[in-house]
């Protein structure tokens, strides 16, 4: 049937954003499939490819993964796919937004009920039920509460976390130059410069008063032994007592002034909110709150921009199309084969048809904890680590009002009292019977407050809101606030379970009826706290209770639940007794939320470097699928207390510099000279001559095409005698239609001058052919394609990756090649090259071993002159003939 664009006017709106930034799974099939573009009465073409990257699930980390590739593929040739369950939504968080009140409820345990946003796609055990998953681009993100703390050393155990992993995330410089992912995340995500809408007179009265009574709190951490603030942390220059005082809302520092150890410990209770309020740059705006949805549709926006018009059906030619988001299209099933190198998958069920994939694509799970571990378990079978090691979040609330005379630091005359957020950090030790110690669990406070009238209950009311008017600003600034609402959240880590019997689990649910709508078994959840949790949730509930005693400070307090004040009046160490350490019941008592309620499950598909004890493996992909990837907290091997967006967005920028990696560190090798080191100074020594360019993209150079055919970017300064030449490279696209082919020529002579063998046949403008004439290339082409112009069949040895390209006599004699390639390079990964030329030898090694050795014939007198015989002969140059080849790191032994 033909190929029709679907209607997106509303009776409402126009859905304009989600027209410009999605297309439909029949609109990405029929640029890799020629059945699916017949079926659509769409012509045929020879130059279709299929997606490099296929991400299944456009939530938080899908769409985070999905924008850090395109990123990393700028000037280069990859195509990326996006597959999202859900619509689009909204172009960012909802506190971003005007208040819509926006289906925040959560969906039915039953099923029976999904709303305009939440759905719950399997079973539990758990009595209290999951909101469960935002079914739109974006997913969580565009929800998420905001406080975001970074994991200590601590909760990443080095017995558990891979080495390499931890080393990449809680590094401040990686060893080539770029930041630490941690610091790279809190970059994105707005948590660097953290706080800094958070300020006024009871944020600075409630954290000098929790500050001076810290130590009477059991469990909470010595603040010397936690780390800097963000701010601190990473900055570039030594911190000063000034820059305390800023981060800190000190318009004036007493005299003497306090030390600047004690304020650094005080801007460590400084919350940890993903939030922007003031720019990062002049000309731009703020970040607001974070959500992954502006990163896609940044994304999706310029992959549009980039794709020319198709004269034929006169729109976009998605065929060149490099970033697709297709949304509405639920995936349920992985289909696979075997390899010679272990299984892969090589199909993509959805409810909208089935989408090959190429054997050098890769595929990356993206979905939530739970779902992903469904969609492994449907896909690749069960072998009891898939699953295993579910952990979450201990989570307990405690609301109460103080008159606003409990704060002591608070000045008498000022009447708005705005409001106020803290974070305080916390570690339990466990004891064995006879008291030796056991381990630890970790947890943090979450502490909010407004201050408001008598009858006001909600601690957040001025806090992460949109102030829709100005008149509702002044009437904010003018009121008279009589009391402080404080809101103390305890955030507990479950312990992992990985290894044991007894654990909190996902599995594909044994009733055979039990179906989602598209008739994929459902997953059962068992989530259960063991014992040494319970016992860590106690600890954390006690504490709470004594921050609330700081807060009190002798007066009496109101107790509020859901809303409403339940008792008051009361002295806060009656607190245990109203609020229950319990779960939360009908009536009312307790404070304890279900275990499903985080949205912060994580562990199922856990990374580790033994197969046995793990599912994923320290770049997250499965350890018995070679071409399939995790992103997303089901990779955590330990959860500890903070929200998992940090560490998981930390984690998706390293998986996509892996998918994509860093050209190999400049390295000091003796006797060799950089003639490109990454370096404009370097790259201003190479001439263009031909067809096409080479743009330089971080420390690479990349081959570009146009219509004026082959192009060569050479070394100008000066020919070379004999020399030994180095050089990396990397292939995005080596096999299929439009593969990428490129070479490296020696030996030539200046393209600036005229051809002195001109043949009839090559096009008589492009000096780039010089070379072809003039010198000798080594070929980089994985198909080994043949020369159309005089009828030669693709496969050659001649024409393949590591050959003399057209010397087409294989032995050891003069004019010939022995070649020896037996190397299938694989895509997106660095390779690299050691030309070595002695008189008339030639030597390739690829990858360390050698390929072919070429010694040429005294008869050919025409090409691979040095210049010892030809002044003008001996030069060195870059190919770029179809594809967008990367070179790095050229360097010479002469």
């Amino acid at each position: 049937m033909p190929l029709i664009a679907p209607d997106y006017n509303t009776a409402f709106t126009r859905d304009v954003l989600g027209r410009y930034d999605c297309n439909t799974f029949d609109e990405a099939l029929v640029t890799i499939d020629p059945n699916a573009r017949a079926a659509a009465g769409l012509p045929g073409r020879g130059d279709l490819r299929p997606f490099d990257f296929i991400i299944i699930g456009g939530g938080t980390f899908g769409a985070a993964i999905a924008e850090h590739l395109w990123f990393r593929s700028t000037q280069r040739s990859e195509r990326i796919l996006v597959l999202e369950a859900g619509p689009f939504l909204l172009p960012e968080h909802v506190q971003n937004l005007p208040m819509l009140g926006l289906d925040t409820a959560g969906a039915r345990k039953d099923h029976s009920l999904q709303g305009e946003v939440w759905g719950l796609a399997w079973n539990s055990s758990d009595p209290f039920g999951f909101p469960g998953l935002a079914y739109c681009l974006g997913g969580r993100s565009i929800y998420w509460g905001g406080w975001l703390p970074r994991l200590l050393d601590a909760e990443m155990p080095k017995d558990v976390w891979p080495k390499g992993v931890l080393d990449d995330l809680t590094a401040k410089v990686l060893p080539d130059g770029r930041k630490g992912y941690f610091r790279q995340s809190s970059d994105q995500i707005g948590v660097t410069e953290t706080n800094d809408f958070i300020f006024g007179d009871l944020h600075r009265a409630m954290r000098q008063q929790l500050f001076g009574a810290l130590s009477s709190i059991p469990d909470v951490y010595d603040l010397a032994l936690l780390p800097d603030h963000p701010a601190v942390y990473y900055g570039n220059t030594p911190v000063t007592i000034n820059d305390l005082a800023k981060l800190l809302g000190i318009d004036k520092l007493p005299s003497p002034p306090p030390s600047i150890q004690k304020l650094r410990d005080e801007a460590k209770l400084e919350a940890p909110l993903a939030v922007q309020g003031q720019v990062g740059h002049a000309g731009f705006f703020p970040f607001n709150k974070f959500s992954a949805v502006p990163l896609l549709m940044k994304a999706a926006r310029e992959a549009s921009t980039q794709t020319p018009f198709d004269g034929v059906i006169n729109r976009l030619d998605d065929v060149k199309k490099r970033l697709m988001v297709v949304e509405r299209c639920h995936v349920t099933q992985l289909n696979t084969v075997n390899t010679e190198g272990g299984r892969r998958v090589s199909e993509i069920v959805t409810e909208r048809g089935v989408l090959p994939v190429s054997p050098d694509s890769k595929v990356i799970i993206a979905l939530g904890t739970i779902e992903s571990a469904r969609l492994a378990l449907t896909s690749f079978g069960t072998d009891g680590k898939i699953g295993r090691n579910l952990i979450a979040h201990l989570r307990s609330n405690v609301d109460f009002r103080v008159p606003r005379a409990a704060l002591a630091a608070l000045p008498p005359a000022v009447k708005a009292l705005e409001a106020s957020a803290l974070f305080v950090k916390g570690r339990h030790e466990f004891k064995k019977a006879d008291g030796s110690a056991d381990g630890f669990a970790h947890f943090h406070f979450q502490i909010t407050a407004s201050g408001l009238g008598t009858n006001g209950t909600n601690s957040e009311a001025e806090l992460f809101k949109k102030i829709p008017d100005i008149d509702l600003f002044d009437a904010h600034k003018n009121a008279t606030d009589t009391h402080v609402v404080i809101t103390i959240r305890g955030i507990g880590e479950m312990e992992p379970k990985n290894d044991s019997d007894f654990g909190s689990s996902v599995t594909l649910d044994l009733d055979p009826q039990q179906k989602d709508e598209f008739q994929a078994r459902r997953a059962f959840v068992n989530l259960q706290p063991s014992s040494r949790d319970y016992e860590l949730w106690d600890a954390m509930d006690k504490a709470s209770d004594e921050v609330a005693k700081v807060f009190a400070n002798g007066q009496k307090i109101d107790v509020i639940k859901n809303g409403n004040v339940i008792v008051t009046n009361i002295d806060p160490s009656s607190l245990a007794t109203v609020l229950p350490y319990k779960f939360s019941d009908q009536a009312g008592r307790g404070r304890r939320d279900g275990l499903g309620t985080t949205h912060h499950e994580a562990g199922t598909l856990r990374m580790g470097e033994d197969p046995n004890k793990s599912v994923t493996d320290p770049d997250c992909r499965f350890h018995n699928v070679t071409n399939t990837y995790v992103a997303g907290p089901a990779l955590f091997p330990t959860m500890g207390s903070p929200n998992p967006m940090l560490t998981g967005i930390a984690l998706v920028r390293r998986l996509g510099d892996h998918l994509m990696p860093e050209p190999p560190l400049l390295v000091s090798e003796p006797g060799f000279t950089y003639l490109f080191d990454g370096s404009d100074a370097q790259f201003a020594n190479w001439e263009m001559a031909g067809g096409g360019s080479f743009s330089r993209f971080g420390r690479t150079i990349i081959a570009q095409q146009n219509e004026k055919g082959m192009g060569l970017l050479f070394y100008k300064p000066k020919p070379f005698e004999d020399f030994t030449l180095r050089l990396d490279f990397l292939l995005p696209h080596p096999r299929g239609n439009g593969n990428d082919n490129s070479g490296v020529f020696v030996r030539f002579r200046d393209s600036r001058l005229p051809d002195p063998a001109p043949d009839p046949v090559d096009p008589a403008d492009n000096a780039a052919f010089v070379a072809v004439h003039t010198g000798f290339e080594i070929q980089i082409d994985e198909e080994a394609r043949g020369d159309t112009r005089f009828g030669e069949p693709d496969g050659s040895f001649f024409a393949r990756t590591g050959a003399i390209y057209k010397i087409k006599s294989l032995g050891t004699g003069e004019g010939q090649q022995n070649y020896q390639n037996n190397i299938s390079l694989a895509a997106r990964q660095w390779h690299h090259y050691e030309i070595e030329v002695k008189k008339q030898d030639y030597v390739v090694r690829l990858n360390g071993q050698e390929v072919t050795r070429f010694k040429r014939s005294p008869s050919d007198t025409a090409r691979g002159n040095p210049p010892s015989v030809d002044p003008n002969s001996g030069y060195i140059g870059l190919q770029t003939h179809t594809g967008n080849v990367a070179f790095a790191n050229v360097r010479i032994n002469a």
